[in-house]
């Protein structure tokens, strides 16, 4: 095997390896201080959240989920509360049961206790998504203190499974560019349980206890899945209103929808005092599994950034910057001073890439840059594809094009295993995948560059060498963005550098 498939091979196992630590068998595990096997302690009954002990002696736990991590994390409770568990509903991605049938960590019994409603194909809302939303409201409402424990809400990336009104409005914008952010933000007032009015219906009962899946920059408790357990007041953010405006789509809106956008508040004011909200896995514990993983492949590891977002132009371009700046740096063509300029993250990370870079000479090791975030991607063309294989595209299209980058090689893909409206994770860009393209059934730089104004990247991976640029994982249960890796293979001075980056989903 030559080293391009070696090098292509080893990027597509770190990338598994950081999704298998974030999957929610290894989150909800005891060594991060969950246990919710009920262990008697003293004269309590008592199971383990974050570390902190809680008494379900005589008190029965009710389990809502919605988005793509909670099938497994439904079952790891379903195997260790038992009894404990009388009640569940879960509202997952359409398909996501067959996508899992041959992982046992995502399997329920024959004798669940869960009524599972899978909707919300392509991440769209539908009537099945906003039918499990309004049991999952009815069941909060019917909480009580005298028999109600813990409820348990699973939240990874739940907004179009929560399920609400003017799905037209979301995907628009979504094509349109908008962040995972703004998309939130507007879904908070389409629904009956985001924005903290879930929390509101189960203000009866003992205690709400919410276990986060972060799928967003920075792990805002507020945006993701659009807070329906969150009562925070959030004014920095923009209005719907101007949100909707940003995106020219405000004055195309129905009136009801004007009515309910501009009149629903953004959360509800009222602090509940039986919250307890757990971030329990992020991009952190992603890039962190990378980095264990490139050591175990002989590469020198360092995040760069865990908040990478924009536009795909932008974020082609800081890459490129930062690449070439790594081959100038090492070339002693420039200064770190001038090098730093090309750098688009904090100085903190800068540091550490220095000291890194430093590391990886002496050594004469690969370098492994790991940074987090999600970009955004505008359609404008007809095609299918996601926001990663088409960074993967066109970023093979530059380094086939730039002497200096034809030795880089690239991956991104979402730790969710699905990239846009495809069966996709995301594709793995370098120079020989455009030379394979050029090689085949007499196509062009003109056919290629057709490829990317359509936004047509999924069939163009498809199409290429029985997919074997492609990404391929089926639902992975999780989602905590997406994640890049750059590789490069060729710096003077035997200094091999190795850069993975981690985008946002």
């Amino acid at each position: 095997m030559n080293g391009s498939k070696i090098h292509l091979q080893n990027l597509k196992q770190i990338f598994l390896e950081a999704v298998k630590a974030v999957r929610p068998s290894n989150l909800l595990s005891v060594k991060n201080n969950f246990n919710f096997q009920p262990t008697q302690i003293g004269e309590h009954l008592c199971i383990k959240v974050d570390g902190k002990l809680w008494n379900i002696e005589n008190k029965r736990c009710h389990v809502v989920g919605f988005g793509k991590a909670v099938l497994g994390m439904a079952v790891h409770l379903e195997k260790t509360l038992c009894q404990h568990l009388v009640s569940g509903i879960l509202s997952i991605p359409k398909g996501a049961r067959e996508q899992c049938q041959s992982q046992a960590d995502m399997q329920l019994s024959s004798d669940t206790v869960f009524r599972v409603y899978e909707g919300a194909e392509h991440n769209q809302p539908d009537e099945t998504a906003l039918q499990a939303a309004l049991e999952i409201k009815h069941l909060a409402t019917s909480l009580g203190q005298d028999d109600i424990l813990r409820w348990f809400s699973f939240i990874a990336n739940a907004s179009s499974t929560c399920g609400f009104k003017g799905e037209n409005v979301i995907l628009e914008l979504s094509n349109r560019g908008a962040s995972i952010q703004e998309l939130n933000s507007v879904r908070t007032a389409l629904s009956d349980i985001k924005g903290g009015r879930l929390l509101l219906a189960a203000s009866r009962a003992h205690a709400v206890i919410s276990l986060i899946i972060s799928d967003i920059v920075g792990d805002p408790i507020e945006l993701i899945a659009s807070g329906p357990t969150c009562s925070k007041t959030v004014a920095k953010h923009p209005t719907h209103k101007e949100i909707l405006k940003r995106y020219s789509l405000w004055n195309s809106l129905r009136k009801d929808l004007r009515k309910m956008l501009t009149e629903t508040p953004v959360f509800i004011s009222q602090e509940i005092k039986n919250n307890h909200v757990y971030i329990i896995g992020d991009n952190r514990v992603a890039t962190g599994a990378a980095k264990l993983q490139a050591i175990i492949f002989n590469y020198t590891p360092c995040v760069i950034s865990t908040t990478v977002q924009g536009n795909l132009d932008t974020v082609v371009e800081q890459y490129c910057d930062i690449l070439k700046g790594l081959y100038q740096l090492n070339a002693n063509i420039i200064t770190q001073a001038e090098f730093k300029k090309k750098f688009p993250y904090d100085e903190e990370h800068f540091r550490k890439l220095l000291i890194t870079l430093k590391v990886s000479g002496t050594r004469g090791k690969p370098l492994l840059l790991i940074a987090g975030g999600e970009p955004t991607v505008k359609v404008k063309g007809s095609g299918l594809g996601g926001r990663n294989q088409e960074l993967s595209l066109r970023l093979s299209k530059i380094f086939f094009e730039d002497p200096q980058l034809r030795n880089v090689f690239f991956l991104s893909a979402g730790t969710d295993g699905i990239d846009g409206p495809t069966d996709a994770a995301g594709a793995v860009g370098c120079h020989h995948v455009i030379q394979d393209f050029l090689d085949q059934n007499n196509n062009d730089l003109e056919k290629l560059q057709t490829y990317l104004e359509e936004n047509d990247s999924y069939n163009f991976y498809k199409n290429l060498n029985n997919r074997e640029y492609q990404i391929i994982t089926g639902h992975t249960g999780t989602n905590v963005m997406d994640l890049h890796f750059l590789l490069l293979s060729d710096i003077e001075n035997n200094l091999h550098t190795c850069l993975v980056v981690h985008i946002i989903s």
